[in-house]
């Protein structure tokens, strides 16, 4: 049994797999197994991944039809044998310490999840921290965990494997990490933050970052809405109520984006009112949140129209988890 599974979902990747799984055959900690998952890549990437698990006896290729980024990694968590669960997207790659240094913070301070620092690098090889770094070792435990709901990646953390003994991330849903981040924080006690710069992810212009607001990018309205409810079951109601006001936000996002002409968004718009019709009550009665802010809630609930008109098309955009 392996200390460590690491999956990678592949597809049309077959221009970058190799350096990502490149990066992680050149870990200083080499006891783990490496899933390669081919998600029906109608590109090399299916070869490319054969290629290399007859150089390493490591690596284990899974062939599958197209399922999603989600589907990829849940194929993987049901056959990974490791005591711990790493995920590493195709198009990124990692430090050569990126497992050394997460497994020896696990181990040391008996931690249930690791992070390292999230790199995002451009197109022009420029490079910017994003989420909140760390610069040396940090250990978060009680309250503080709920710290790490700013950065719900799945990749730049090594878990431990029975967090996942019956979770799974949602396939066909935009934002799959948040989709069940609060999931694995209710079934954490403590976090250990390595400090170290390890995970790169690249951010192509192909990517999410560079797609048009469409009717997928209102999954962050569902997200919000379990998010809220778990956390006041965590006993965190004012962290529910941040999440919620965010909600406000996204549900604003949304009424200046889609098209109520076409049936499907008239459809998942009247979803959405409902969701923000469960949020509206107690952010009202939220004592923090100023008159000026609930008349914004207020009439984002009863005059949507005018409330678009208004403010809609300044409100941020959520394009990624």
């Amino acid at each position: 049994m392996p200390t460590v599974s690491v999956i990678v979902p592949v597809y049309k990747v077959e221009e970058f797999l190799p350096r990502c799984v490149d990066s992680l055959l050149a870990q200083t900690f080499t006891d783990f197994e490496l899933w390669l998952v081919d998600d029906g890549s109608p590109d090399r990437c299916g070869e490319i991944c054969d290629e290399y698990a007859k150089k390493d006896s490591r690596i284990r290729v899974i062939h599958k039809e197209n399922g999603g980024l989600s589907d990829a990694r849940n194929v993987a968590i049901d056959r990974a044998t490791g005591e711990y669960l790493a995920f590493v997207d195709s198009d990124d790659w990692v430090s050569p310490t990126f497992l050394e240094s997460m497994i020896t913070a696990l181990k040391e301070t008996d931690a249930d999840m690791a992070v390292c620092n999230f790199v995002a690098v451009y197109d022009d090889g420029s490079r910017e921290r994003m989420y909140i770094a760390s610069d040396e070792r940090e250990v978060l435990e009680g309250d503080r965990i709920f710290e790490t709901l700013l950065q719900p990646s799945a990749c730049n953390k090594c878990y431990r494997a029975s967090i996942f003994k019956t979770l799974r991330y949602p396939v066909g849903r935009l934002y799959e990490d948040a989709f069940i981040y609060h999931d694995i924080l209710a079934q954490t006690k403590r976090i250990v933050c390595t400090g170290e710069d390890a995970y790169f992810y690249y951010l192509r212009s192909g990517s999410i970052m560079h797609t048009s607001y469409n009717i997928r990018f209102t999954d962050i309205i569902d997200v919000i809405a379990l998010r809220a409810a778990a956390l006041d079951k965590m006993g965190q109601p004012i962290l529910a109520n941040e999440a919620r006001l965010f909600g406000y936000s996204q549900v604003a996002v949304a009424y200046a984006h889609l098209d109520k002409k076409d049936p499907k968004e008239a459809e998942r718009l009247s979803e959405i009112q409902t969701i923000y019709e469960g949020f509206y009550p107690k952010l009202m009665a939220d004592k923090r949140i100023s008159v000026k802010q609930k008349l914004r809630l207020w009439m984002l609930r009863y005059m949507p129209g005018l409330h678009t008109a208004l403010f809609g098309k300044r409100m941020p955009i959520n394009l990624g988890s």
